[in-house]
């Protein structure tokens, strides 16, 4: 699959380097921090998918999203990391690189994290076909945050 958008350097940015690291707070199982590193949006999607699931109210569940001392915090952002590690197994989360990230304007780029990378500043061909986790990212007050509904921008 072709990525899409345009690079702008030839070498990873703030935006791919920060998809690292949700990838390696998912693998090392904190939680906490890669929930910090979703969008709104996506943070919002995950609670209303949650809530509705376990037939907890919405405004509970808000709450808890917003409160990692919270009692259903850590269950919320426990369920978030199985559903990841439904589409990116665990072995997958290891030995990822950072690839230059493609933007489709100022406020929404994919970020690529090719697999077995292990080395420091691994250059690859640039025709070489690599596989790897391609992951929307959205800047938001002025961060690069995780938007799962970005794949919306694919197209």
């Amino acid at each position: 699959m072709r990525i899409p958008g345009k690079k702008r350097s030839s070498s990873p940015d703030e935006c791919g380097i920060r998809a690292g690291q949700f990838a390696e707070a998912v693998r090392d199982n904190n939680m906490a921090a890669a929930w910090d590193m979703l969008s709104r949006e996506s943070q919002g999607v995950r609670q209303g998918v949650w809530a509705t699931q376990k037939s907890i109210d919405l405004q509970i569940v808000y709450r808890a999203a917003h409160d990692p001392q919270h009692s259903m915090f850590q269950p919320m952002t426990e369920d978030l990391r199985r559903v990841i590690l439904k589409m990116w197994p665990l072995e997958d989360l290891t030995d990822l690189g950072v690839a230059p990230t493609s933007y489709i304007d100022d406020s929404h780029a994919f970020a690529f994290l090719p697999f077995g990378v292990t080395e420091d500043q691994q250059v690859m061909p640039k025709s070489a076909l690599m596989s790897g986790l391609v992951i929307p990212m959205l800047l938001e007050d002025g961060d690069w945050k995780v938007d799962l509904p970005g794949w919306r921008f694919a197209w």
